[in-house]
């Protein structure tokens, strides 16, 4: 009885690890193609330009994280805080 318990907890926390590591991975793929269409159409001034480049960067290293996620569990929960108010921030929730 009391292995069984401890299964089912093991499932719902590898299923809230993978939930992270999937959202950690779709903010890296949106910040990436941000940064990359604000360089492509945007770039007017080096400011934006460079505003442009470091959104890129950032979607890379979120994307990078997601890949070691199960590694890092306070890293990756801090990471999905801030990528998610910045998601709010930018794009309204998406």
């Amino acid at each position: 009885m009391r292995r069984w318990r401890y299964d089912i907890n093991n499932r719902i926390g590898r299923h809230h690890r993978h939930r992270r590591q999937i959202f950690l991975l779709d903010s890296g793929r949106i910040f990436m193609l941000l940064g990359a269409a604000a360089i492509i159409l945007l770039t007017t001034t080096p400011y934006v330009g460079l505003v442009a480049f470091l959104l890129w960067l950032l979607g890379a290293a979120l994307a990078m994280l997601s890949v070691a996620a199960g590694q890092f569990p306070a890293l990756v929960a801090a990471t999905v805080a801030i990528a998610t108010q910045l998601r709010n921030y930018l794009l309204g929730g998406l």
